[in-house]
């Protein structure tokens, strides 16, 4: 029988008030140990995609990468995610930017809101997470092209079906 690896990050104390300054999320937002620090993760602009967040250090598969924070809100917004059927968190700083990828590198552990690896991560690589395995519902449905083998082409949430909008992007991509 497999195990599931998971490991956490070896942070040997609670952030002392200059460190909250280097976490991704402003001072109001900002939680002890095991928050997303400038020093391990940076936002970086695409020119296709928006927004998006790279790692600066390498990540084995398993590992916690970190914890994520936010608001809890009842409405689902550009950068919300589901943690049960009726709340969402809205986290505009650090998950709500992880890039969409059919064949993700990180999934999203919404019971203990935390971020694992899925597979060994190297430095400089922008996180993804399949929106389709945290959200029933997504803010707007959007074209894939994340160019894995099992890309899906049009993402919607994993109670939703795929709107006209969508119906049409697929027709445009089938091989003819």
């Amino acid at each position: 029988m497999k195990t599931a690896l998971r490991s956490r990050r070896s942070i040997s104390q609670p952030l002392a008030d200059s460190d909250v300054l280097k976490t991704l999320y402003p001072a109001h937002l900002h939680g002890a140990d095991g928050y997303p620090l400038c020093s391990e993760f940076e936002v970086f602009s695409g020119s296709r995609i928006g927004k998006g967040i790279r790692t600066k250090v390498d990540f084995m598969r398993g590992t916690v990468m970190a914890r994520f924070t936010g608001q809890l809100t009842s409405e689902i917004l550009q950068h919300t995610l589901q943690v049960t059927p009726t709340s969402h968190v809205h986290d505009p700083y650090f998950i709500g930017l992880l890039s969409h990828s059919c064949a993700p590198n990180c999934l999203l552990d919404m019971t203990h809101l935390e971020l694992l690896a899925l597979v060994d991560i190297p430095a400089g690589t922008r996180l993804t997470v399949d929106y389709a395995l945290t959200e029933d519902t997504l803010f707007r449905q959007f074209p894939c092209d994340c160019g894995s083998g099992n890309c899906r082409g049009w993402i919607t949430g994993r109670r939703e079906t795929v709107n006209e909008k969508g119906r049409k992007h697929l027709l445009r991509r089938a091989p003819k």
